[in-house]
């Protein structure tokens, strides 16, 4: 069995995705194929059961017949967060090892999910640096593209992993920089001696949530449109500007949801006018009946929240940043992007494998 660490420096650099893509890529050449998440982060109940809600998405998705104990031994809950502040704290390295060991029985390859960043977990003696050398894998990072970094972050995991480095895969690269990533990063990195195992553009398909998570996630009441909430929303916009502009802003958009106030019954029109996939009341302020009349006859979309226009706002944004892809649509397009844009068979090289 051979396994490698998919982990990131900067967060937020759909690690999960490309975990997914590259577990499904890999059945696809014949691989008998195990995910890991030593560290959970994203809280989630099953039933009685405490664990991660990558874990549980990735267990329905993958079919994996290990237990959700096996896939992810340790969550970050309140009381492993007490016990670390405490003098007896569990060998959490331990339990994690033994834990993977017991995923990779009868696999050809398990791939292990980092956690939010690198450092994470550090307090517990299980950040990514140190169940690197506990797990005896090499590690793959994964980097969003960002100008303002470029490559100081893949050059810092490189010197803290040392041999273990297997090399990186830049994501969510904007087409504009596509050019220069080609022409300039990605050879200056070669030159330092770090391999580029991928580089995968935007898409924006998979940067984007349902209206049913959005209404569940917001805590919010649906008040019309329950046969759309399967709609994706890939962009939110701010409706706290006059009708005129708003309905020319949101002309240029689609995929989007709008986040205003229950009163601004000019704003929902033009919302709806416009395409919106669906719109967020916020204070709790009911809207017309005529507004609710016209969002039933459209079929769109109105979810009413009780926080404030601009922090619903926030929120939003956040959950499209962090979007999962747990959807069909999803998943299909992840697969084309990883068979088209990562180097799959030089991972594989690297472990010694061959699809």
């Amino acid at each position: 069995m051979k396994g490698f660490y998919l982990c990131t420096e900067g967060g937020i650099a759909g690690i999960h995705t490309l975990c997914l893509g590259l577990l499904l890529r890999f059945r696809e050449m014949g691989l008998r194929v195990g995910y890991f998440k030593p560290l959970g982060y994203r809280y989630f109940t099953e039933g009685d059961t405490i664990t991660d809600e990558d874990a549980f998405h990735m267990k329905k998705i993958l079919e994996l017949e290990e237990g959700l104990e096996d896939i992810c031994p340790v969550v970050l809950t309140s009381q492993v967060v007490r016990e670390a502040m405490g003098t007896c704290c569990e060998d959490y390295g331990a339990r994690i090892k033994e834990a993977y060991h017991r995923v990779s029985v009868g696999k050809d390859l398990v791939v292990i999910h980092g956690a939010l960043n690198t450092r994470q977990g550090w307090l517990l003696g299980i950040s990514c640096y140190q169940l690197a050398e506990v797990l005896d894998v090499p590690v793959v990072l994964v980097e969003r593209f960002d100008d303002a970094m470029l490559a100081d972050n893949v050059l810092a995991a490189r010197e803290r992993f040392g041999h273990r480095f297997a090399g990186v895969i830049y994501n969510m690269i904007p087409p504009e920089r596509s050019s220069f990533f080609r022409n300039h990063l990605k050879p200056r990195l070669e030159r330092e001696g770090i391999r580029v195992l991928g580089d995968i553009p935007t898409e924006r398909l998979l940067r984007s949530v349902t209206v049913r998570d959005l209404s569940v996630s917001l805590g919010g009441d649906l008040l019309t449109g329950e046969v759309a909430q399967d709609k994706l929303v890939e962009e939110v916009l701010v409706g706290a500007m006059t009708p005129e502009h708003a309905l020319n802003v949101f002309r240029r958009k689609k995929n989007f949801c709008v986040v205003t106030g229950g009163d601004r019954s000019d704003i929902q029109l033009a919302a709806m006018e416009a395409g919106a996939g669906c719109i967020i009341l916020s204070g709790n302020l009911y809207p017309s009946p005529i507004i609710v009349s016209k969002a039933r006859e459209m079929g769109v979309p109105i979810i009413l929240v009780g926080t404030d226009t601009f922090s619903t706002a926030e929120r939003v944004e956040l959950m499209i940043r962090t979007a999962r892809s747990y959807e069909r649509s999803k998943v299909e397009r992840l697969k084309e992007l990883v068979a088209a844009h990562v180097d799959v068979e030089g991972i594989l090289g690297n472990l010694g494998l061959k699809g």
